[in-house]
């Protein structure tokens, strides 16, 4: 009988669990548990759902994944090609496709984003510094500075002052001249005595303050963008994570029927544990069939021009 088989059976019965309450817990089939304690992890879909359901297995149970139940996995469930005797780390074994390989890529896009940020600050920095020293006269000031060193004489400077102009009617009491076009006072203000009269009534005229036109246009208000939006929804129970280039990240075990909505501004990636559970709507268009059952999926989109495109990684 399989020893870690035996190790996960007996710790189940030990916590008086039962079998259903292992699949309700961890969302891994009864058939699938059954197979795990009996050791027959040839008889699982592929390597990786081996590995992934023996993990959340035992982090169910509390056992030391690391001390007690890894050894056992690799000794009792090798890697395809690799033999029983030969010493193999931890590392070998796990998937490509995981949370590890996963975060590098991450690390990887971020040093590319850095650099490209830090590039485009300098080209800034260089451009307003050239803007600065043509704008501040600099050169100039430098040509006049070697001339004076040279005993050169400076030609005088000529200074031409406006001509003052006087109206014939600037003394005249009555103060037609700060009427505009329309006859209404530049100057009206409710606080004044020189507010206008009604002939008629002998009632004062409220009149507007002077509002100069290139002030008085209508300023747009600014559009803030909504972030996209893709509907998910789940057809059978399955093991599903996203993360978004907005920095949202979540790991859902998803049942028949679940629905959830992811948002980004224009990538994200999806990680299924059971392709055929998964479709996706987007923009009114759906998104479906992207493997047979039991089948792992790594994927990227972008969204483009309405639609969503498959990145190749």
């Amino acid at each position: 009988m399989s020893e870690l088989g035996n190790l996960l059976k007996s710790t189940r019965e030990e916590q008086k669990k039962t079998i259903q309450d292992v699949v309700d817990e961890t969302r891994i089939r009864e058939n699938f548990i059954k197979i795990i304690e009996e050791g027959r992890f040839k008889d699982l879909p592929s390597y990786l759902h081996a590995y992934g359901f023996v993990k959340k297995y035992a982090e169910f149970l509390n056992l030391d994944y690391e001390n007690d139940v890894w050894p056992l996995f690799s000794a009792e469930c090798p890697k395809e090609g690799a033999a029983h005797t030969q010493e193999i780390s931890k590392e070998e074994y796990t998937p490509s496709t995981t949370e590890t390989s996963f975060l590098e890529n991450d690390k990887k896009n971020n040093k590319k984003s850095f650099t490209v940020l830090l590039a485009i600050i300098i080209l800034l920095a260089v451009g307003y510094g050239g803007y600065y020293v043509y704008s501040s006269g600099i050169t100039a000031s430098s040509v006049s500075t070697s001339l004076n060193n040279n005993n050169s004489p400076m030609p005088a400077t000529v200074v031409e002052t406006e001509p003052t102009v006087t109206f014939v009617d600037d003394n005249k009491s009555d103060n037609s001249s700060y009427f505009d076009y329309y006859g209404n006072s530049i100057y009206a203000d409710n606080n004044t005595a020189d507010a206008l009269i009604d002939n008629n009534t002998n009632d004062n005229i409220t009149e507007p303050a002077y509002i100069d036109p290139l002030f008085a246009q209508n300023i747009p208000t600014p559009v803030v963008l909504s972030p996209e939006k893709v509907k998910v929804r789940f057809s059978e129970n399955c093991w599903f994570k996203y993360s978004t280039d907005k920095g949202e990240e979540n790991e859902v075990n998803a049942v028949k029927g679940t629905e959830i909505e992811i948002e980004f501004d224009k990538t994200f990636k999806i990680e299924i544990g059971n392709a055929v559970a998964v479709s996706m709507e987007y923009n009114g268009q759906e998104y479906s069939n992207f493997g047979r059952r039991n089948v792992v999926r790594i994927l990227n989109y972008e969204a483009l021009d309405g639609k969503l495109e498959l990145v190749r990684r």
